[in-house]
């Protein structure tokens, strides 16, 4: 079999797209990622394919071409304007199409505007994506919700599958070698790390605010934040604060770093933090790859309080929730940074434990595969 994965936004070596489904589908056949930027690799299965573009919709066209001159038997597109190109994949080559939804789109797409044109935006793009889905032989998601945003009649049907986003096992031990940016950060040690975009919703001020009331408690906190800004104001108001609040020897920044590398500095913090606004629905609802990535690097984790985030941390007593309030969320870290090291242990280890046993990726091939089977 043959098989295609087609996107306009992510990279060749995306970690969903390279280290999940490309590597999974490996076991069925050749696999191409073709994108419009990242790796390119002719020679190892999964291969991967770059075409050039001014534009994600000029790309359109070129990544059309790319992946039918691969023949494949079926395609895999990530985007809701790349299933265009799989439809057309579809009626020229008779090829399967498969859409892998990993977002809120028509939320994420909502919040561009006001809130009196939200809801209407909303609606709008949701009839567009279902007629899209509606085309596919099947259709992926990161979660229940989406597919019932998408299937509000039937979302759960047999050519409908949730695939979260689980880590690879051991994926951050196939490369030992250190980037030489990271060599530094490398031989430290940190005791809270945030991973992911850096935005308001994303809690990267509270997480300021945080340290600046904890610094005196430890006057050796350190905390490392990795990610990157899509707006130059809200980045620019991250570096004043950290001056204005003096706390240049607490934050520790790295812009980005290889998705197969993240473990090398995970492995060095002691506990993860994702601070969202829980008014933020797609935050609310999705449990993000970064919270998944702490537990399989063993790292307790510190968060909002919903009951998404109550069902997978608290019930299991790997971490510590709280209000969306920065004095609440700086004393529940300090509890945790005050627990003795045995309690601190016994909880890391459970978050390895739970990784490995039930939040990973191979867990979830064997229903990927009975979907294929039967579509194809």
């Amino acid at each position: 079999m043959k098989i295609c994965i087609i996107s306009n936004s992510h990279s060749t070596n995306d970690v969903r797209l390279y280290h999940k489904l490309g590597k999974s589908l490996t076991q069925l056949g050749e696999v191409c990622i073709v994108s419009t930027n990242g790796l390119v690799n002719r020679s190892a299965n999964p291969y991967q394919s770059v075409v050039d573009a001014t534009s994600p919709v000029k790309a359109l066209p070129q990544l059309y071409a790319r992946a039918k001159s691969k023949k494949p038997d079926l395609v895999i597109c990530v985007e809701p304007i790349t299933m265009l190109v799989g439809i057309w994949l579809k009626k020229s080559l008779g090829c399967k199409l498969i859409w892998d939804v990993h977002e809120f789109f028509a939320d994420a797409h909502a919040e561009r505007y006001s809130f009196l044109f939200r809801p209407i935006v909303k609606n709008f793009y949701l009839v567009l994506e279902r007629l899209l889905a509606s085309r596919a032989h099947a259709v992926i998601a990161v979660n229940q919700e989406i597919l019932n945003q998408l299937f509000p009649r039937n979302p759960k049907a047999k050519n409908l599958l949730v695939m979260p986003n689980y880590p690879v096992k051991n994926v951050w031990d196939s490369d030992p070698v250190i980037p030489a940016g990271l060599k530094q950060l490398s031989t430290m040690r940190f005791d809270l790390v945030y991973t992911g975009g850096l935005t308001r919703d994303r809690g990267i001020f509270k997480i300021l605010k945080c340290a600046t009331l904890l610094k005196s408690e430890f006057p050796r906190l350190k905390i490392l934040i990795i990610g990157k800004f899509h707006d130059p104001a809200i980045e620019e108001e991250f570096h004043d604060s950290i001056s204005t609040f003096n706390l240049n020897a607490v934050i520790y920044y790295q812009e980005w770093i290889p998705p197969e590398k993240i473990g090398l500095l995970l492995k060095r913090s002691r506990f993860g933090l994702w601070i969202f606004n829980p008014k933020n629905k797609r935050m609310r609802l999705a449990t993000p790859l970064k919270v998944l990535e702490y537990m399989a690097a063993g790292l307790p984790v510190i968060s909002i309080k919903t009951p998404l985030m109550k069902s997978l941390i608290e019930y299991n007593d790997l971490g510590k929730l709280g209000s969306y309030q920065s004095r609440n969320i700086a004393a529940n870290i300090a509890k945790m940074l005050k627990l003795p090291q045995s309690e601190y242990d016994a909880m890391s280890q459970r978050c390895l434990d739970i990784s490995e046993s039930r939040f990973n990726w191979e867990s979830l091939e064997p229903k990927f595969f009975e979907l294929i089977q039967r579509i194809t």
